[in-house]
Parts: C-alpha cells; structure tokens; sequence
C-alpha cells in the first residue's frame, strides 16, 4: 500500500495523530519481525519455542491494535449490534486460546505416555517408543501424526507434531525422525523413563481398506509408510504395495533391514531410489522422473491410493507427474512439512 499510494505515510506521522502514528508504527514493527523471524528463525539463534511465544505475542498485539482502532473509529462498527456481533467473534477467539493453552493441556495431563525405548536408526535418525500409563494406548489410523511434548508437564510450549511410525496394533507408540532441529537434535541423549504428553491423532494422509498403495517417500518422509505397512505386517493385509524411496546413498537408507524383511511378509515391491549412489550400485539412480514413475506404474492405476512425503522436490515432481499419467487428482495424497 505505501508502494502504490505513498499518501499513506502521513499516517505515521505524530504532528497528524500521535496515537495513530504510535500504534501504526507498532503493528508495522510486528509484521516485519513475524515475517524476519519464521525466514530465519535460526540465523537469529531462536529456539522453536522461544519463536512460538515471539509469534503469538505479535499476531496477538496486532489483532488487538486492529480492534482497538476499528472500536474507536467506529466508522463501520457504529451500530450496536456490529460491536456485540465483534465482541462474541473476540470472546470465541480468546476462548480458543484457553482451551488449547489451559483446557487440553488439563486433559492430556491425566494421559502420560513413558518413555521405554531410544533407538538409533540409519543416516542419524532416531526412533522413541512411548508407553502409555494408566490408560489405552491411543486410537490411530496409519498416515496420521501427534503433538509430543516432552517433560514432567504438559503446560509447555516444546510441543512438535510428527507423523507416527509404529502400526495401531503395537503397544507402544512410535516416532522416528532425523536430527535435522532444536528438538530432534536431543533425541539421542534422551532418558528411559522421561515423561512425555501426546495430543492427537491428526490428519487424514490414510489408505482406504480396499484400495492398493501406491508410495513415493523420500528420506525421513518414509515414516508414515513405515506406519502403513506394519499395520498391513501386523493384519496380514493381503492387498499390494509399492514403495518408491528415494536416498542419498544406500548405507543411508532408514530402515532398509526392515523393509528387506517387509517384503518377504507382504506383497510389497520396494524399489530404492539413490541420487549420490556408490559405484558398484545396480539400482535405480538420480530422482524422481516421469520414466521411472511409468515404469513402476502398475497395470491398475485406478485400484491404487498414492501416497506421496519427502522433501518439496520430490513431492512437487511427483504430484506433477502422476496427472500427467493419468492418475486422478483425488487418489493422490501429500504430506508436506517444513521445519521453522
């Protein structure tokens, strides 16, 4: 706006309306520092958690300085009923903050999850095993993700949602992820027996029961994978997979020893992908390509759900090629993650 109308920049100025110019210059601030700080939160040296309470107090400041100005004016909230109508809007909004702050922290509270297992995983990733205490272990499909926090209490604002790598029938709850953040970066001296807190399940990345898998995972992104063919491992699920995983090399490959034995037990074709292979490798090589998705195509395209996660790439190439092989839009199903 002050690009396109640079009228607009007397509205910072204190001699016109000190306040106005006060506040302004407030909420301006508070844009731009939102937008620096999710860009390069770690350039800055933030903590996720510290970035997550830097977040909600500006959005939170901003909202708020907008009402107080629209209250004030008043030239479009003059009637009574518009005030009450913003007042109910307000009142819902701050109930909705309680309730995720104070209300289901509560209720997690009476559901702790023990930490019983830390294992080590290939290309410096890491598997946590999480028990529950006192209560069933959570009701989840395959594909689906959970807030963790990890510590004494759930009145914390360490809370990280990661997709489920274990199969519902366990009776632990799995995660596996790369040393990649603040967080993940601790999983490797975690202790046995540390109390954690999980909320979910979420998300609706999970296969239909009679439809065939079609999975396009890419490093770390393999997990909700991992989920769905254990679950099939763990029902003797009769229906086929194929798994198309891209890595780096092959001694990186995440649970390349389980997916070896996942063959032999499912009607599963894994089919590695390496773009920085070793010489002697007689595999497929390089990325995602149009050729190698129709060479893997089956011959029942539409029997099949797709599943695609892994880095945007990947997933971007894929999506792209499966329409242009005639894949319905509505059988394909992403999973994108970013880390702040």
């Amino acid at each position: 706006m002050l690009l396109a109308n640079s009228g607009y920049l007397s509205f910072f100025d204190p001699a016109v309306n000190l306040p106005r110019a006060i506040s302004l210059s407030l909420v301006t601030i508070a844009l731009v520092l939102i937008v620096i700080t999710s860009i390069w939160r770690t350039a800055f040296g933030l903590s996720y958690e510290k970035w997550r309470l830097l977040h909600g107090f500006l959005a939170l400041s901003i909202v708020f300085v907008g009402i107080v100005h629209s209250v004030q004016v008043g030239h479009y909230l003059d009637p009574l009923w518009k005030k009450i109508v913003l007042a109910a809007l307000m009142g819902g909004c701050m109930y909705l903050v309680i309730h995720t702050r104070l209300v289901r922290p509560r209720q997690l509270k009476k559901r702790p999850y023990r930490l019983v297992e830390v294992r080590a995983e290939k290309d410096s990733s890491w598997s946590i095993s999480l028990q529950p205490e006192g209560h069933p272990n959570m009701d989840f499909i395959s594909g689906q993700f959970a807030w963790i926090t990890l510590g004494p209490t759930p009145y914390s604002l360490q809370q990280h949602p990661f997709t489920i790598a274990s199969s519902p029938k366990e009776e632990v709850i799995r995660f596996t992820a790369k040393e990649s953040g603040d967080f993940t970066g601790q999983w490797g001296s975690l202790k046995e027996g540390t109390k954690a807190y999980l909320e979910g399940p979420y998300g609706s990345f999970t296969p239909e029961p009679d439809k065939h898998l079609f999975l396009v995972m890419g490093g770390i992104g393999v997990t909700p994978a991992m989920s769905m063919l254990r679950w099939m491992r763990d029902t003797k699920d009769p229906r086929k997979a194929i798994l198309i995983y891209g890595s780096e090399k092959y001694k990186d490959i995440t649970f390349r020893d389980e997916l070896e034995e996942l063959q032999q037990q499912l009607d599963l074709q894994v089919v590695h992908l390496l773009s920085d292979p070793e010489p002697d490798w007689e595999g497929e090589k390089g990325y995602v390509t149009h050729e190698l998705l129709k060479k893997y195509l089956p011959e029942n395209p539409q029997d099949y759900m797709y599943f695609i996660c892994g880095p945007r790439p990947l997933m971007d190439v894929t999506e792209l090629e499966l329409r242009k092989l005639g894949i319905d839009w509505r059988s394909v199903y992403t999973e994108r993650f970013e880390i702040v």
